[in-house]
């Protein structure tokens, strides 16, 4: 139990004690960053300027395999929380992508999209053998 005099400090600086279980005050927040190139999309946890350059050609080696129309690249953030998982609007016209792959534990699924659930690039270059079993998933793509 805490004393009066620190029940009052921790209220002061906006900490409460107490919070209802039913309706939590604080929806945590991730932010989903996207890479898209030539009609396929990718999600991950983080940019990916700030992946190494051993991550960067891996994952440019699988949008390559499975290119489908040539696009420019475009990347950007997109919020998530816990009580909206994943701004679906952002997800609305999905009839151009060729395949949407996601670089994390996804939770929540989103429209209709078919993810292609994939371990993290920095995983499958340690474990090589990790690549195999997401090939497989993409192998179908591939002539499509």
């Amino acid at each position: 139990m805490l004393s009066n005099k620190s029940q009052y400090i921790l209220s002061k600086i906006g900490i409460p004690l107490f919070e209802d279980a039913k309706n939590p005050s604080v929806n945590a927040e991730i932010n989903i960053h996207f890479f898209k190139k030539d009609n396929i999309l990718t999600l991950h946890l983080n940019s990916v300027d700030e992946y190494s350059e051993k991550e960067r050609n891996l994952l440019e080696g699988i949008i390559e395999a499975i290119h489908g129309v040539r696009e420019s690249a475009s990347q950007g953030v997109i919020t998530s929380s816990t009580a909206d998982p994943l701004d679906k609007t952002f997800f609305q016209d999905t009839s151009s992508l060729k395949a949407a792959l996601v670089f994390f534990d996804l939770e929540h699924p989103i429209g209709d999209i078919n993810f292609i659930i994939s371990p993290s690039l920095e995983s499958m270059l340690s474990n090589p053998s990790l690549k195999k079993d997401l090939w497989s998933k993409l192998k179908p793509l591939q002539s499509s």
